[in-house]
């Protein structure tokens, strides 16, 4: 058996789909399942239950799984320990961090640290769940939740400040001043329903439960475009709200809410030059913002 074939195991168990298991795989559905089916076929075991909800692991799967995961952890770490020997600044790196900070904050200077470093091809995934980077989802993480567990270099690197924002011609027309406590009457862009969990979500839920909502998305920077085109007020990073000339704050982030930054990477990797170079640029970044 190899290793390719418990990593197609390992992808439809933890996706739950073919579809998804070959999305996260850069391949077919089709190709997935004839993999899983060739597998059982070898060890001569029903491995995963299909029903209309996906793939399910049947008992023998979930035991096949358990050891599955002890031989990836151990082909995860020759490559962690062979990337961390490598002392020269090129390659790939797969930085992960959720949108807003990856539009606002690194993208607007990425230009400065290719021309640094040429070599370093980087990899930028915007996602809003946690990454897990001891199976390489990534090399580095930013994120404002700390990890409570795996070994990683953990590196508080700064804050992501929030605060309630509108355009100056809705602040004008409806006659609002900053320091407002009554937002019953404040039109509001906020999260969808799914998303109500993120930065700002349960602010506004306890805040504003009663306002008329403009607009509701998964999108960060499509809540802040819609403020600026007079939609309503919303919970926008600082950094970048108090930039904007077409914004006025209406509540401070010391009324909204405060978030750590941590930046995050596997230990066996903060050898290897290009990932260290992707850690000092980003804490760099995040100096810079806690500075301002």
């Amino acid at each position: 058996m190899q290793w390719d074939d418990l990593n197609y195991f390992l992808a439809v168990a933890r996706c739950g789909s073919l579809r998804k298991a070959a999305r996260h795989l850069k391949t077919s559905a089709a190709t997935v399942g004839r993999r899983i089916v060739d597998l059982e076929t070898r060890l001569a075991a029903h491995l995963f239950d299909r029903n209309q909800a996906g793939y399910m692991l049947t008992e023998s799967g979930e035991a096949i799984y358990r050891k599955a995961e002890e031989v990836e952890e151990s082909v995860l770490s020759v490559e962690r320990e062979a990337l961390g020997r490598d002392l020269r600044p090129t390659g790939k790196v797969r930085l992960a961090t959720v949108d807003d900070i990856a539009a606002l904050i690194i993208v607007p200077r990425l230009a400065q640290f290719h021309r640094r470093f040429p070599g370093v091809s980087l990899e930028l995934v915007a996602q809003q769940g946690l990454t897990n980077l001891t199976r390489r989802e990534a090399d580095v993480a930013l994120r404002t939740v700390r990890p409570d567990h795996g070994d990683y270099v953990i590196r508080q690197a700064g804050w992501w400040s929030l605060g309630l924002y509108a355009a100056k011609g809705y602040v004008k027309t409806h006659r609002l001043r900053g320091g407002i406590s009554d937002l019953s009457q404040v039109d509001i862009i906020t999260w969808t329903d799914e998303c109500a969990h993120l930065r700002g979500g349960s602010w506004l839920a306890k805040h504003a439960p009663h306002s008329p909502i403009a607009l509701a998305t998964n999108s960060r920077r499509i809540q802040h475009a819609a403020c600026r085109a007079g939609m309503g007020a919303t919970i926008l990073p600082s950094w970048i709200a108090d930039r904007d000339p077409n914004l006025d704050c209406l509540l401070p982030p010391e009324k909204v809410m405060t978030v750590e930054l941590w930046l995050v990477t596997h230990r066996d990797l903060l050898r290897t030059a290009r990932v260290r170079a992707v850690v000092d640029f980003l804490a760099d970044l995040c100096s810079e913002m806690v500075g301002t």
